[in-house]
């Protein structure tokens, strides 16, 4: 719930070129509006939304990487086992990630530190602390990735999590993520840390899937999505799948001019779910223009009982009306397999 926050031939250093994902699905709008209740369930689809391809399917062997104030380079088509971090990079720019599979890592798959305009697509994380860890830096996308069992413990265990990544064209988008339950312990599935996008450019965390999570109750409750972690500012979450994550589906904990809405969240009851969406300010700051709307909620609590939206001592966030709970949903809305990847 509250985050603390040889090179072969195959790592090719040239000019880089512009990214398969692009920043041109921006959020349009900040100030929260007040739409009609939807009458269907949201998708995992947008309009402008990215072109998919398979991930590789074969790789290289390739020891891990460390890059330190490098520039405009590629890293693709890795097979990366054990280590500390599989791919870490320092003070790096204008660096694409992609198509490399990283594997049983005691810290992080892919670290950034201070890093810019870095790009993490298509790509392979499992059996790692957590899957990308950034840590500060501006214009980072990780995109179109899968995250399978992240272990955890807190107060890491996320499949991405941004801590202190400010400025637009920032998007954690269409990332399929699973936790098996009981392996290692995963915490927030997704996690925006004091961090700030733009007016007009959110941090987007759009058409993401996310099943499983925290079973064990060995934190203060983790979340699938979490907006405005201990601050932050100008944050979208959309279109996101989140079956069965833990504590809570999603929830908003802090910060300003945030927006969750078109979501589906669902969870049957295990041995911590607790709600479906949570609205609150844990951050110790101010929090103000939220908008949490025209999500779909089923949560059923541990005890048996659903219990889908939760307003925790703030304001009621704009569009709470249009919210539909008891929704006509299942873990279904999320296909198996979601991990295609082995």
């Amino acid at each position: 719930m509250k985050r603390h926050y040889k090179a072969g031939l195959v790592v090719i250093i040239g000019l880089f070129t512009t990214s398969l994902i692009s920043s041109c699905s921006k959020d349009a709008q900040v100030e929260p509006t007040t739409a009609a209740a939807s009458t269907e369930v949201p998708t995992n689809s947008m309009s402008g939304s990215f072109t998919s391809h398979s991930l590789a399917t074969t790789y290289t062997s390739h020891a891990p990487v460390s890059y330190y104030s490098k520039s405009n380079i590629t890293i693709s088509g890795l097979s990366i086992n054990g280590g500390t971090n599989g791919i870490a990079l320092y003070n790096c720019n204008n660096v694409h990630i992609t198509n490399c599979k990283i594997y049983n890592t005691s810290s992080f798959g892919i670290m950034l530190n201070n890093c810019t305009n870095i790009t993490v697509d298509y790509c392979y994380v499992t059996n790692a602390k957590s899957g990308v860890h950034v840590y500060k830096g501006s214009t980072i996308k990780v995109n179109n990735n899968q995250f399978y069992n992240m272990n955890g413990p807190f107060p890491d265990g996320c499949f991405v999590q941004f801590a202190g990544v400010n400025g637009g064209g920032s998007q954690i988008n269409y990332n399929k993520c699973q936790d098996d339950a009981w392996h290692g312990h995963p915490q927030d599935g997704i996690s925006l840390y004091q961090s700030n996008g733009k007016l007009g450019d959110s941090i987007q965390v759009i058409g993401n899937q996310i099943k499983g999570g925290q079973v064990q109750f060995d934190s203060g409750g983790a979340a699938g999505i979490v907006l405005g972690d201990v601050g932050g500012s100008y944050q979208v979450a959309r279109y996101n799948k989140v079956v069965n994550s833990g504590y809570v589906g999603m929830q908003v904990v802090g910060g300003n001019n945030i927006k969750m809405d078109h979501n589906t969240i669902y969870s049957s009851s295990t041995p911590v779910s607790n709600t479906g969406i949570n609205v609150g300010n844990y951050s110790g700051q101010s929090s103000w223009n939220i908008n949490v709307s025209n999500n779909w909620v089923k949560w059923i609590q541990s005890s048996g009982k659903e219990w889908d939206l939760w307003i925790d001592h703030v304001a009621t966030p704009a569009g709470w009306s249009t919210n539909v709970q008891k929704a006509n949903i299942g873990s279904t809305v999320i296909a198996s397999p979601l991990i295609t990847m082995n």
